[in-house]
């Protein structure tokens, strides 16, 4: 201001420089809003998820931007100034926040840096949160650049944000009561997840604090990936997430890095999946698996199928086979948590009135207090419920002979699955079997709602009914009756 004095018109230069002043900090404040309004559909359903779970993991595929996803989420806590379409959980006071990755250079590198931007000797240049957000900030030991502390100006006070790095093990992290944690990247000290849960316990003022885990699943099937995939304990949450999730990635660069990995390490690599082995239970790409979206003809024919489910969710799902290539299309998918039949209708019968559907043999029982099936409900809901539950042409319903026959429709191009039904392609790529005492393996039964669904309406494939039948029109031409009777055999 010193060097004003010659300006013409002074107080309206000043005027228009404070003015220029204020539109530089809104933009700042801005840009952590224009990168949440910019996430993809499967970023804001993790963040969704937090509101309700304690422990939240995204195992995630490298480069998707599951660090960036997860930092998104840590600004807006330390901050407070949530946007006004927030579904993740909200802190009503300014939390105590914990960010842990590999080392004082990795945290600096993969999260401090995209929370505040780079430290230099005027302070933090900025990034998520602008720098004149940062109230002050303690320096890390023997880590050039690193932080071990930074206080946030919150809507409701000063927020803190600590940084811990693995190697310091699990004996530095007693003590404190957190409420929010941040894990980047798996610890290979598996003492270290359990240590910081034990710091939530009466975080949040008591209520029990929560957080997040975004990783790659370098380590394999470990015994924090085994817990969330395995053995998923009320609280918890699992999401992945492929290249496939990710259309910033070019689709040429992707296939000249994958070719680069080694062929044990890429499953790993494109789409967040540990080390397994034969735990797998379809090993095809997703690339080979799914297509875009297309307009059914009037000549396939369609069945849908369902899945019941309180607690864990029910799921519907449409199957649509064409009978010139016998090749057959998931079309349409639906899952939810507690959830009534006709809560359930609304949301699906744009899609599902009509169309006859297969349903599990639990359908028979009564409902307690009820003389009613499970079944029943459904249908005065509005579903077209077949005359009995979903079993082979020979009366069997065995789930293996089911999933061997899926498992060849995909590696034969017979089966297919709409690209942007995320959640069935999440299913399929984490379907797996788990190593019993034994000896034996099993399947896992978690997130296998939409799939138990398909399996069932393509053992009831037979009952499947012409869409041009179904809406009462005529097709456009000729085409002999295809309803499968008995096993593909593909």
């Amino acid at each position: 201001m010193s060097n004003l004095s010659g300006i013409e018109n002074r107080p309206e230069f000043i005027k228009g420089l404070r003015i220029t002043e204020h539109l530089t900090h809104i933009n700042k404040r801005r840009r952590l809003i224009n990168l949440y309004e910019g996430q993809y559909d499967w970023q804001h359903k993790f963040n969704a998820a937090t509101k309700d779970h304690l422990a939240c993991l995204l195992m995630a595929a490298n480069q998707v931007g599951k660090s960036q996803t997860g930092c998104i989420i840590d600004a807006f806590h330390l901050t407070g100034e949530y946007p006004e379409d927030w579904e993740g959980h909200k802190f009503e006071q300014p939390p105590l926040i914990w960010l842990l990755g590999h080392s004082g250079e990795k945290t600096r590198d993969l999260l401090q840096q995209k929370l505040f931007g780079r430290l230099g000797p005027d302070g933090f240049s900025g990034g998520y949160i602008p720098g004149e957000m940062i109230v002050d900030h303690k320096t890390m030991q023997g880590t050039s650049g690193a932080c071990r502390e930074v206080r946030v100006k919150h809507t409701q006070g000063t927020s803190v944000c600590q940084f811990w790095s693995y190697s310091q093990g699990q004996h530095a992290l007693m003590g404190d009561v957190v409420d929010w944690y941040h894990i980047d990247e798996e610890p290979k000290d598996q003492t270290i997840y359990p240590q910081v849960m034990t710091r939530t316990l009466n975080g949040d003022r008591a209520q029990g604090g929560r957080g997040i885990l975004t990783l790659t699943p370098e380590n394999g099937k470990t015994e924090l990936v085994c817990g969330f995939m395995d053995d998923l304990k009320p609280g918890q949450y699992l999401q992945t997430a492929t290249w496939s999730d990710a259309p910033h990635l070019n689709k040429e660069t992707r296939e000249s890095i994958l070719a680069a990995y080694p062929s044990y390490q890429r499953a790993m690599r494109s789409r967040g999946i540990p080390l397994m082995g034969a735990g797998l239970i379809f090993e095809h790409s997703e690339e080979s698996i799914s297509c875009p979206r297309f307009k059914i003809p009037d000549y396939f024919f369609v069945i849908n199928g369902m899945d019941f489910g309180w607690d864990h969710p029910q799921a519907h799902i449409q199957l649509a086979i064409d009978p010139d290539s016998a090749r057959i299309y998931v079309t349409q998918a639906w899952k939810a948590s507690k959830k009534q039949p006709f809560e359930a209708w609304e949301s699906v019968k744009h899609w599902a009135k009509k169309i006859p559907t297969s349903w599990p043999h639990d359908g028979l029982q009564h409902e307690k207090g009820s003389a009613k099936q499970q079944r029943e409900y459904y249908e005065e809901a509005g579903w077209e419920m077949l005359d009995d539950h979903c079993t082979w042409p020979d009366g069997g319903n065995g789930v293996e002979a089911g999933l061997m026959e899926l498992n060849n429709l995909m590696g034969t191009d017979k089966f297919k699955v709409f690209d942007d039904l995320h959640e069935v392609l999440e299913e399929v790529r984490e379907y797996h079997r788990k190593s019993m005492p034994s000896g034996l393996s099993q399947i896992v039964k978690i997130k296998d709602d939409l799939i138990d669904a398909i399996r069932g309406a393509y053992m009831m494939a037979r009952f499947a009914e012409q869409i041009h039948i179904i809406d009462n029109a005529e097709p456009d031409e000729y085409v002999e009756d295809y309803r499968p009777n008995s096993a593909m055999g593909y």
